[in-house]
């Protein structure tokens, strides 16, 4: 994380932040936050084509963090490419 970065809710996360690899690459921005807000409950983002052709489903858990800049994922852009499904 940078220094003039904020760990932020998934609440309050917005449409078109960086999303990027653990490796550092970017790998498009987020579409959509995918919860019940309701429940409480994240279950992941959809990533804005990029570095795909298609828009991709993130689940939660390959999330490390999310900043008031980026989302960071726990995966190297070669792993996300392979295990990134595209979104229905």
């Amino acid at each position: 994380m940078k220094r003039d970065e904020v760990p932020i809710s998934w609440t309050t996360l917005k449409g078109g932040t960086a999303v990027h690899s653990s490796d550092g690459q970017e790998l498009g921005k987020v579409a959509d936050v995918v919860a019940d807000e309701q429940k409480d409950i994240f279950s992941g983002i959809v990533l804005k084509p990029g570095w795909f052709k298609e828009s991709r489903f993130v689940p939660a858990e390959l999330i490390a963090e999310i900043t008031s800049r980026a989302v960071r994922l726990t995966v190297s852009a070669g792993e996300a490419h392979q295990r990134l499904t595209p979104n229905a």
